[in-house]
């Protein structure tokens, strides 16, 4: 039976499956600064303007970062819950869901999601950076962006190396800095006059189906797309500390993050067309002399987001089965991350790409975090022994049918209902006004056929 995470016994397996004790002193108020950092950035700060670009009026899109941030932050304080209670990396949480060897697999779909968000976060930055470069007659061009672009990238493999209590003084700061930035930004943009009665370009179901877009693609899915990384930070918060405050201050770091950065990247919009381009959007809002010491401070201030992909990717990799230093894991995430920066730095439109990629990623995240949630707060309730967590002889085995089946069903459900520019179900183009539904149905369709057949296999093992 399972016993309560605190206390067990720390398995002494490795760092690969059980945090070190000693390296979990990590405290709530770190928790709040992580998470606020890595949306006080400069990525949220561009991509907040795609409910514009997707023609809603001002009202529809600060309305859906409103509602949806709440729930997608909620979902992430629960992830960082997980992660303190057990003391488990991402993956590792999802072995009794999955298996040993299932979770594996779904490592490595988690480890290039990783990379990717690295290679797009540095795209973001260098549209900062490149601003700077302008402001001082550098010219510009694809060779300077990529310059740029390895500049950035060392900087941040640097300080990855030193890992979690580096990153977390780090951060600290940067939310300061990034903070102070954003106001300057927004009363940048408030002086010169702000069209909240900005109408709608698209009407009707047209209309509606923008809005089910941007609520899967950022209302929603944005904190959906950060689950993955919570409990790899929450596992380094100490076991003693308030799990009620661990879970508000997860919850209210990522929400105040996202609703002010995506907020005022949908105001500046309204009166811009600045592409998803964080410079053309500073610009916009500030005169030249003042734009670029912001855009510098927001440079340095993507250092907290892309941080946390350099973080994450080793401990994924660890959990794949590869023996790697912790330089080499953070080296691996960023050469694969690396390509899609590079791609977006010779496009001429970058927003159709992000669109793509926050769709898609929602796809098979959506099915993975109800069925581990629902697994362990509702099946296991928020308890997992260490032979289901650290063994091959858990409960779940190798393979945990009921896991592997409802993912595979939910994701291949969830496409039937996606319109990325990717791929457009006919059933969505034709029928629903060219809306994305496949946050929703993938998590119905996953807690649907999971939880009946886990909680049936589950309490026959246990009860032999």
């Amino acid at each position: 039976m399972s016993q309560p995470d605190d206390m067990r016994a720390e398995p002494k397996t490795g760092e690969l499956d059980c945090t070190p004790e000693a390296d979990r002193q990590g405290i709530p108020r770190e928790i709040f600064f992580v998470f606020a950092g890595v949306n006080v950035a400069v990525t949220n700060l561009a991509v907040g303007a795609l409910g514009i670009v997707l023609g809603l009026a001002l009202t529809d899109v600060l309305l859906v970062y409103f509602l949806g941030a709440i729930v997608g932050s909620a979902c992430v304080g629960l992830c960082v819950l997980q992660g303190q209670r057990t003391g488990a990396s991402v993956m590792v949480n999802a072995r009794p869901a999955f298996g040993f060897q299932g979770a594996r697999i779904l490592a490595v779909l988690l480890f290039f999601t990783t990379a990717g968000w690295f290679g797009v976060n540095s795209y973001f930055g260098v549209t900062a950076a490149r601003s700077i470069a302008g402001q001082f007659g550098v010219p510009g061009g694809h060779v300077t962006d990529v310059l740029l672009l390895a500049v950035l990238t060392l900087l941040l493999v640097l300080v990855a190396v030193y890992g979690y209590r580096l990153i977390t003084k780090y951060e600290r700061v940067a939310v300061i800095g990034m903070g102070i930035s954003l106001v300057i930004v927004a009363v940048g943009a408030l002086a010169g006059g702000v069209d909240w009665g900005h109408p709608a370009s698209v009407h009707g179901g047209e209309r509606l189906g923008a809005i089910a877009v941007l609520v899967t693609a950022l209302g929603v899915g944005w904190g959906v797309s950060w689950t993955p990384f919570a409990h790899d930070f929450g596992r380094y918060v100490r076991r003693d500390a308030s799990q009620r405050k661990v879970f508000l201050l997860a919850t209210a770091g990522m929400y105040l993050g996202t609703f002010c950065t995506f907020s005022l990247s949908a105001i500046i919009a309204t009166g811009a067309t600045s592409s998803l381009d964080v410079g053309k959007t500073v610009e916009a809002a500030l005169p030249g002399a003042l734009a670029w010491p912001v855009l510098l401070v927001m440079t340095l201030g993507l250092l907290p987001a892309n941080l946390v992909n350099l973080f994450v990717g080793p401990a994924v990799l660890q959990t794949v089965g590869l023996r790697l230093s912790r330089l080499q894991g953070v080296l691996a995430t960023a050469l694969v991350g690396i390509p899609i920066a590079v791609m977006g730095i010779f496009q001429p439109e970058f927003g159709s790409t992000f669109k793509a990629w926050m769709l898609t990623l929602v796809l098979w995240l959506t099915p993975w975090l109800v069925i581990t949630m629902t697994d362990y707060f509702i099946i296991h309730r928020g308890r997992y022994s260490d032979i289901d967590l650290f063994t091959r002889n858990g409960v779940a085995q190798a393979y945990f049918m009921p896991g592997i089946v409802a993912w595979v069903v939910g994701l291949a459900t969830s496409i039937a209902f996606t319109n990325t520019p990717i791929f457009a179900s006919p059933l969505m183009t034709k029928y629903v006004g060219g809306a994305d539904l496949s946050l929703f149905v993938g998590a119905l369709v996953a807690f649907v056929i999971y939880y009946p057949w886990a909680s049936w296999r589950k309490s026959g093992v246990e009860t032999r």
